[in-house]
């Protein structure tokens, strides 16, 4: 009797289709990095995002 966690699954055709639009060098290269250096980077996509949302709203007069 085979074990049946063993069996490969059959390809799901959504995940397949979104497969199509992710760039995987991009992941590999995040993967590559320690969870400290992900961690800053995320912090530094964070505070870029607090930046232009405030520049956002001073263009608007709402600052």
């Amino acid at each position: 009797m085979s074990d049946p966690a063993a069996r490969p699954l059959p390809p799901d055709p959504v995940i397949e289709a979104y497969k199509r639009d992710v760039d995987r060098t991009l992941l590999r290269e995040n993967l590559r990095l320690t969870w400290e250096e992900r961690l800053l980077a995320l912090q530094q996509l964070q505070e870029l995002a607090a930046e232009l949302g405030a520049a956002g709203q001073r263009l608007r007069g709402r600052a």
